[in-house]
């Protein structure tokens, strides 16, 4: 990280948000770089003039988008990771905001590339990966959507780019990158819903991919994604 970089005092609306936007803006310049390491909680809230728990609720919101990575330890501390798929993603996000681009759009697109990867997961993925995509489901069975939903979405998103990996192509891995975190972006901002048909959804899914059937295994999908787009479009869950 450049020793003269700073940043400035954060503006009167929510200070986190304006601490998120700093640092997302100093990513397309170079100024920030995959594995730079940002100042310490107590560093930025010095500089920025917020509190340390003001900080790191903007930290936290920075891992869950995808911009850095929180280590504990001696050698801890926030990091920022390669933000590519990121910088796709958040284009994409302000076309949809300026018309250009629709919800459709996102939708037609995730089933194209994603049913792709879907047919490939069937025909390359292991025993054990399965396992590990079952695994992540009943992790996030076992968080407390009422008190922890934000962490629940996450590791929602951890089982796509789990599954995506399972299909043994990096190239397909990088392409789906930026429209998962655009799922996840929009997700979290119409909130929590009043019916979790995503964890259904999951085991459904994991009974096609573990029989090989990738035609039921893209009707899942399907589905899955149809059911999203309603809640983006503030329709009935």
């Amino acid at each position: 990280m450049a020793a003269e970089l700073t940043f400035e005092p954060a503006k009167t609306r929510r200070a986190f948000d304006d601490i998120i936007d700093q640092v997302r803006d100093r990513l397309p310049s170079g100024q920030l770089r995959p594995g730079d390491k940002l100042p310490s909680e107590r560093e930025f809230a010095e500089q920025l003039g917020v509190s340390r728990n003001t900080v790191r609720e903007a930290l936290r919101m920075l891992e869950i988008s995808g911009l850095i990575v929180l280590k504990k330890g001696h050698t801890g501390g926030a990091f920022v990771v390669d933000t590519t798929s990121h910088v796709v993603a958040q284009g994409i996000l302000d076309g949809m905001t300026l018309t250009r681009y629709s919800l459709s759009d996102l939708t037609e697109a995730r089933i194209g590339l994603e049913s792709l990867i879907l047919a490939r997961v069937c025909e390359r993925a292991t025993r054990s990966e399965f396992d590990s995509l079952e695994e992540i489901v009943e992790r996030t069975v076992a968080i407390d959507a009422d008190t922890r939903w934000r962490d629940k979405m996450k590791v929602h998103l951890e089982f796509h780019q789990k599954l995506t990996e399972a299909a043994h192509n990096p190239i397909l891995t990088i392409l789906i990158q930026p429209l998962l975190e655009i799922t996840h972006e929009l997700t979290l901002r119409v909130g929590p819903s009043a019916e979790d048909y995503i964890i259904e959804s999951r085991y459904r899914l994991l009974d096609a991919l573990r029989r090989r059937d990738s035609d039921a295994a893209i009707s899942e999908l399907e589905w899955y994604l149809a059911k999203l787009q309603q809640r983006w479009m503030g329709g009935t869950d």
